[in-house]
C-alpha cells in the first residue's frame, strides 16, 4: 500500500461539462499509467487523453462527484489492482468499474431502444403492434422500494411532481380508508358468522343431551358413553376450562380418566356417574335430615384418593402433563390443589327442602362438589344466553 502511494501521475479534469469537478485533480498510478500509454481510443485518441477530458469511461464524472461529495480531500486513484480504501485514498479498479458501467448502459439502452421501438410500430401499426406496456419492471420497482424515500424527495423538487404527489397520495389514503372500512365489515359478518354458528352447535348439542337422559349408556366404556360425550363437548362444563386432558396420555394411576386445565392454570377432576342414580336420600333415622346416596357416597369416597395420590405425586404428574401439553395449551399447568367435581344424578322433583339439604351436603366436603345433570343443563343454557346476548350487541 505505501509503495502505491508513493508512485502516482496526477490528471486534471479539462471538461467545461464537469461544472465544479472542471480542473479537478484525480490519480493514476505509475503501473496502470504505463498501461494505459499505448492504448488507443475508436476516436484515435489515446486513453490517456479521454481520461483528461473525463469521457474515457462511462461513469465517471458521477464516480468523482461522489467521493469528492463524501470528502473534498479524498483522492481518487485509478489503480490495475485490487480496489480498496486507506485513509482517504480511495483506489479504484479501471477495468473493474469500467466494465460495470459498460453493463449498466448496454442494460440502460436495450430498455430504452425496445421502448423506442415499441411505441413507433405501434403508433404506425396500432393493429400489429399495442401500445408499448409503460409499467415498470420488477427489479425498477424492487429498486425504487429499497430508497424509496430517496426516489419520493427526488421528485419532490419540481412543481409538477408535487402535484402529482400530493394527487395519488390523497387517492391512496381515500382507497385505504376504503380498504380498511371494507376489512372492518368483513370481519364483523365472520365474527356474526361464528357466534350464529356457536349458538347453532350449543343448540343442538344441549338437545341431545337432553335426549340421552332416560337411555341405558354407560358410564365409561365405549364411544357413546357419558365420559366420551362430555369429553367431545368439554364447552358444557364452563367457558373458564380449557381443553381436557386424556389420564392414558400422561400415563398416570389413580387419577380420573379426564383432566379438565382452568384458564389460570391448574387442574380440576371430573368423576361421572349416571344420571339414573340417586344423588341423595332422606335420613329416616333423622327426620328432615339427608344424607348421600349409596352411589354419590362411593363416588365421594373414589375422588378422595384421586386427590390424595395426585397430591402425593404432584411434582411428577405436574412434569408428565406439561412436557405433552404446556405448548398446546399455551401456558404451564400447576397441580396443586385441585378441585374435584362429580357428576351424577337429576334433580327432577326436588322440592326446596331436598335442594336445600344438597347444599348443605355439598358445603360439608372439602375440595370436593357434587353437580347434576340438571345443573349441567343449566350452565348449557346459560353459555347460549352468553352468545345470544353478544349477538344483540
Amino acid at each position: 500500500m505505501a509503495e502505491q502511494k508513493k508512485n502516482l501521475r496526477t490528471i486534471k479534469i479539462k471538461n467545461k461539462g464537469y461544472g465544479d469537478l472542471d480542473g479537478c485533480e484525480f490519480f493514476v498510478t505509475e503501473a496502470l499509467y504505463e498501461q494505459l500509454k499505448s492504448r488507443k481510443s475508436g476516436t484515435g485518441q489515446s486513453f490517456l487523453q479521454l481520461l483528461e477530458l473525463g469521457r474515457a469511461v462511462r461513469g465517471f464524472k458521477h464516480l468523482l462527484e461522489h467521493i469528492k461529495d463524501k470528502n473534498e480531500n479524498a483522492r481518487l486513484i485509478l489503480t490495475k489492482g485490487k480496489t480498496q480504501k486507506a485513509g482517504n485514498h480511495y483506489y479504484i479498479n479501471l477495468d473493474e468499474y469500467s466494465n460495470k458501467g459498460y453493463d449498466r448502459f448496454r442494460s440502460f439502452y436495450r430498455q430504452t431502444a425496445l421502448r423506442i421501438s415499441s411505441a413507433y410500430l405501434s403508433e404506425q401499426f396500432p393493429t400489429d403492434f399495442p401500445g408499448p406496456d409503460e409499467s415498470l419492471s420488477s427489479e425498477e420497482l424492487n429498486k425504487a422500494g429499497k430508497h424509496f424515500d430517496h426516489v419520493l424527495s427526488e421528485l419532490a423538487q419540481k412543481k409538477k411532481h408535487k402535484k402529482q404527489i400530493l394527487k395519488k397520495t390523497s387517492l391512496m389514503v381515500k382507497d385505504l380508508r376504503q380498504e380498511q372500512n371494507e376489512l372492518k365489515q368483513n370481519i364483523a359478518e365472520l365474527e356474526e358468522l361464528k357466534r350464529e354458528s356457536s349458538i347453532a352447535f350449543y343448540i343442538e348439542r344441549l338437545a341431545e343431551l337432553k335426549s340421552r337422559f332416560g337411555k341405558n349408556y354407560r358410564e365409561t366404556a365405549g364411544k357413546d358413553s357419558w365420559q366420551s360425550w362430555l369429553y367431545k363437548n368439554n364447552w358444557i362444563m364452563g367457558i373458564q376450562y380449557l381443553p381436557p386432558i386424556e389420564n392414558q396420555r400422561v400415563s398416570f394411576d389413580n387419577i380420573p380418566d379426564y383432566l379438565f386445565p382452568t384458564l389460570d392454570g391448574f387442574i380440576d377432576i371430573l368423576e361421572i356417574k349416571l344420571p339414573s342414580y340417586e344423588v341423595i336420600k332422606p335420613d329416616l333415622s333423622h327426620p328432615g335430615s339427608y344424607a348421600w346416596s349409596p352411589e354419590a357416597n362411593k363416588a365421594i369416597g373414589q375422588v378422595v384418593n384421586y386427590l390424595y395420590e395426585m397430591e402425593l405425586n404432584q411434582l411428577a404428574l405436574q412434569k408428565k402433563i406439561n412436557r405433552k401439553y404446556a405448548r398446546q395449551l399455551c401456558r404451564e399447568i400447576n397441580v396443586i390443589k385441585p378441585r374435584a367435581f362429580i357428576l351424577i344424578g337429576m334433580e327432577d322433583g326436588w322440592d326446596a327442602e331436598t335442594k336445600e339439604a344438597f347444599r348443605k351436603l355439598n358445603h360439608t366436603l372439602h375440595g370436593i362438589e357434587v353437580i347434576t345433570y340438571t345443573e349441567l343443563v343449566k350452565r348449557g343454557e346459560y353459555i347460549i344466553n352468553l352468545y345470544s346476548e353478544s349477538k344483540k350487541d
